[in-house]
Formats: C-alpha cells, structure tokens, sequence
C-alpha cells in the first residue's frame, strides 16, 4: 500500500465528536466514502489511493465506529446516521458529492440520496441489503459472532476475521484489525465500535428497516455492487433493487463476498471507474 497518508481530522456533529480521513484533493469534486457495520474509515484506503489524484476523497468514522465518540444514549438508527450525515454535508459545504457506502454505509447513504438528491452526483451501494431476508440476517449473525468482543491477542483478532472473509488478502486483514481493535491497560484486545451495538442488534432478531420505498425517490445514476458469492445480499434482491431505480445498474464482482471492495479491490476499482465515466 502507498505510503501517503490522510489527514486525521475531528468535527462536532450533533452533540459527538466523529473523525474523518481526508486524502486531499480540495477543489476537485467531492467523493465521500462510507464504511460497514462495526467498520471504520480505513477500510476504504486502499480505493481511496486509487481515487484521490481525481477526488477530493473524504472517508467518514460514522457514529460509534472507529476514532468517531459513541453515542451515550445508544442512538444508532438510520436517523441518527442521516442527521450526522447532514450535519457533515453542512459543516464542510459539501456538493454534488459522490457518495459510496457498503453495508450499513449504502443504507445511511440511500437515505440520505432519497433525501437530497440533487447535492448526490452519483451513488454507490456495496452489498447493501435494504430489507429483511432470512439469508441476510443470518449472514449479519455470522459477522458479529466472529468479531470478538474481547482477544489476548491482535493476531486473535486477525484469525477470527480471516475465517469469516478467506478471501481477503492477508495484509488487509491485519489492516482493519490494526485500525479495528485498540489495545486496554490490562493487554486485551477490544473492538473501537460501540460493542453494545451488536447486542443492540442481536435483540432485534437482526433485522433492519424497509428502505425498499426510497428507490424510486432516486433519479440519479445509481451503481449497485455485489460480491459474487455474498450470503448478504442475494443476486434475487439485487435485482430486485436495481429494477425500482431509475437510472439503476448492477454489477457483481467475481471472487468476493460481502467486501468486494477489499477481496477483489482492482475489478471493484474498474467497476467504479466505468460507472463514474459512464454517461449513464
């Protein structure tokens, strides 16, 4: 991986202090990058390397994820994620965005495209489900079973991740470990999320709200990724999604799952390429 490194930089949103990485590029047009559940900002860095001699790449630590504060009050519905991103949008003035977000970061991002979709230029959803199915909550059980609340080891960590994502090169995976976990006073390993998240989802059968009727609120040029073997979102919905959108189109990555981004970043960054260059 190249060794430029973005700028750490912390803003007060809605009462929490959330931190974002910005890879220059101030004056061209604005791409902001939006993580996963339990993820956090450095996941997008490799594309953000590939893209940031062209954008002004912003990646965000969304409430409760990586260096971002935690909400005391345990406020981490979409709501909650669309008002930060408003609040974000406003305080840097941000316009005809570029907006990517994979998983949770494509339903924040959906909403808040639904919303405003003449400040959205273009939008991005990686392997985003955006209502319930059986195959998907059981694959969000399967994530948050593997993510360990507490290890003695970073390399504990580091296995537990490349059981769940074997298609990951090994240096990311040590990659979102590093930036994923902090190490306590005591030598244990735990996660930066706000782990009372997966207990919060756990008791609501891990299901998640119906965005399905905001797809038609999109006439902009919408991209939707898939990992080609995702158990997270099914070809079936992915289809599905892309015939209510307008100006939809879908794409699967070959050698992927739920992080086709990561486990195959040269097709996903050649998918991206062709969709922002597209007149579509």
């Amino acid at each position: 991986m190249d060794d430029f490194k973005p700028a750490d930089i912390y803003i007060d949103i809605n009462g929490l202090r959330l931190h974002y990485l910005d890879w220059g590029g101030q004056g061209k047009q604005l791409m902001l990058l939006l993580h996963g559940f339990m993820g956090h900002a450095h996941v997008w860095d490799g594309f953000a390397l590939e893209f940031r001699n062209h954008y002004h790449v912003i990646s965000l630590d969304q409430r409760g994820h990586g260096e971002s504060e935690w909400s005391e009050k345990l406020a981490y519905k979409i709501d909650d994620h669309f008002s930060d991103i408003c609040g974000f949008a406003e305080a840097l003035a941000l316009d005809s965005i570029i907006l990517i977000g994979h998983s949770m970061g494509g339903r924040n991002a959906l909403f808040y495209a639904a919303c405003f979709p003449e400040r959205i230029e273009r939008l991005v959803l990686v392997d985003s489900r955006l209502w319930d199915s059986e195959g998907s909550s059981n694959a969000l059980m399967q994530i948050l079973m593997h993510f360990p609340l507490q290890a003695d080891t970073l390399e504990a960590v580091i296995e537990s991740i490349r059981e769940l994502y074997p298609l990951l090169p090994s240096e990311f995976v040590r990659h979102i470990a590093r930036y994923g976990y902090r190490r306590m006073e005591d030598g244990k390993y735990v996660p930066r999320y706000d782990a009372r998240m997966s207990t919060q989802c756990q008791s609501m059968g891990y299901s998640t709200e119906n965005l399905g009727l905001f797809l038609n609120n999109l006439p902009l040029p919408t991209l939707i990724v898939r990992g080609e073997k995702s158990p997270f979102l099914s070809e079936k919905d992915a289809r599905r999604i892309v015939d209510c959108l307008p100006r939809g189109i879908l794409k699967e990555i070959s050698h992927s799952t739920h992080m086709p981004a990561q486990e195959n970043p040269d097709e996903f960054k050649a998918v991206v390429w062709n969709f922002l260059r597209s007149e579509r």
